[in-house]
């Protein structure tokens, strides 16, 4: 993953007139696993760059440059369209210190993306995409013993990017502006006492940011440098908390109502270096910096909560720091039409050992990929990618759940695209890394 939410304390468990302390409304449920990326991000966004581990920073070239490296459309008066699904299989465990073992309730999450650019000039491109960079499904089951903390969470945000490319001789740089559009489901068991309740809240909103990127050859064919920032989007989300199965004496607290937060999508750093030692094969190693450190804590607001209650006497703590994932991935032609590739990513957790809870089972992750490619002579094509995740066992020390986590998952990304087809292709002077 790829999602964080403000620095502002959390204040999430009520206090009722019963002097009961209901456990807070888990709107940690905002960061979710998604079993693919550290933290919460998404980088599987085309089925090229999941058969290589999304190390193509230094040498993208086609429309879902878009996504990882916005220079990458500026490849002269070319059109290249693609749309493609990312479909991830996530399975992962809690075992508790009494040694009770719960499975989440295996479901795929499918990730879209779309993307088209071409070449107005020689020298500038343009191009926009539509992508899923953060976004997740959770379940745990119902009688769960974390039920208080978690038992489903959804959680979708759509990218949209317009991005203006620009080439000149070797060096390209590419611009682009983030729209971005979050929804978010959570729902959760609350103990009153005399019963247990339950509650859901649904939220929306809408965000913006920013994009650069650039690309370099530095010694053509063969040595290119490539680089990519993406900025932090702030979303305020609004909704409505519902309550169901609540005790008459807690019913004027525990009511429908209106709730919202902030979050806050960390920025990210990509920096690349890609080689082509024989002409039929790329290499491309690169690093990328996530800012994590956003994530602090989780502040909600109930603006209709007269007694002040619901959003009073709690701070729940994540306190993430920033980290660096490490990937390298290759790419090999077999004659015009065909591609292989592989790749490999380490991404290590934000998350520290006592603030990992279950509504963000995070852990380290080795991703090991595979993947290959079809193109006919007429520019219509296919992309596969496939990668397998180890989520590497790690204990949490977390009050309100300590246990250990492990788990995998399997990601299949398939794109089907359109490129002017090479023989038709202008700009003789553009570095082909395809």
């Amino acid at each position: 993953m790829t999602f964080l939410l403000s620095k502002r304390s959390t204040k999430l468990v009520t206090k009722c007139s019963s002097a009961v302390a209901l456990p807070a409304v888990a709107l940690a449920f905002f960061f979710t696993p998604d079993l693919r990326a550290a933290g919460t991000a998404l980088d599987v966004q085309s089925g090229r760059g999941t058969g290589m581990a999304s190390a193509v920073t230094g040498m993208i070239d086609d429309s879902s440059s878009i996504y990882y490296n916005a220079a990458g459309i500026a490849q002269g008066e070319i059109f290249d369209a693609q749309i493609g699904d990312s479909l991830i299989l996530p399975s992962y465990e809690l075992r508790t210190p009494s040694g009770t073992t719960t499975k989440n309730s295996i479901e795929l999450v499918p990730p879209f993306q779309a993307y088209v650019s071409g070449g107005i000039t020689n020298h500038v491109s343009m191009g926009i995409g539509v992508f899923t960079p953060f976004g997740s499904i959770v379940r745990w089951p119902d009688d769960w013993v974390g039920r208080s903390l978690v038992t489903s969470a959804t959680l979708v945000t759509y990218d949209i990017n317009p991005t203006i490319g620009y080439r000149l001789g070797p060096i390209r740089l590419g611009l682009g502006l983030q729209i971005e559009r979050g929804t978010v489901d959570l729902k959760k068991k609350i103990a009153t006492g005399s019963q247990e309740a339950s509650t859901e809240l649904g939220a929306d909103a809408w965000g913006g940011g920013a994009n650069v990127g650039v690309q370099v050859d530095v010694v053509r064919q063969y040595l290119m440098l490539g680089a990519q920032y993406r900025s932090a989007v702030k979303l305020k989300f609004d909704g409505n908390a519902h309550f169901d199965n609540v005790p008459p004496e807690l019913q004027g607290t525990l009511r429908d109502q209106a709730a919202s937060t902030t979050l806050i999508t960390p920025d990210s750093a990509a920096f690349a270096l890609a080689s082509r030692p024989v002409p039929a094969l790329v290499i491309d190693a690169e690093v990328v910096w996530f800012g994590w450190s956003k994530f602090n804590s989780i502040d909600i607001v109930f603006p209709d909560d007269a007694s002040g209650s619901l959003g009073s006497s709690s701070f729940l703590p994540k306190n993430w720091h920033d980290t660096v994932n490490y990937r390298v991935g290759g790419e090999l032609a077999i004659g015009d039409s065909w591609r292989v590739r592989a790749g490999v990513l380490y991404d290590p957790s934000p998350s520290p050992d006592r603030t990992l809870t279950p509504d963000i089972p995070d852990a380290d992750r080795l991703n090991l990929a595979v993947g290959g490619s079809y193109a006919h002579s007429s520019g219509i094509g296919i992309d596969v990618g496939y990668e397998f995740i180890f989520l590497l066992k790690r204990t949490s020390t977390a009050q309100q759940l300590p246990g250990e986590y492990q788990g995998t998952a399997n990601v299949l990304g398939i794109s089907l695209r359109y490129r002017t087809p090479r023989a038709r292709a202008a700009a003789p002077d553009a570095a082909d890394f395809r």
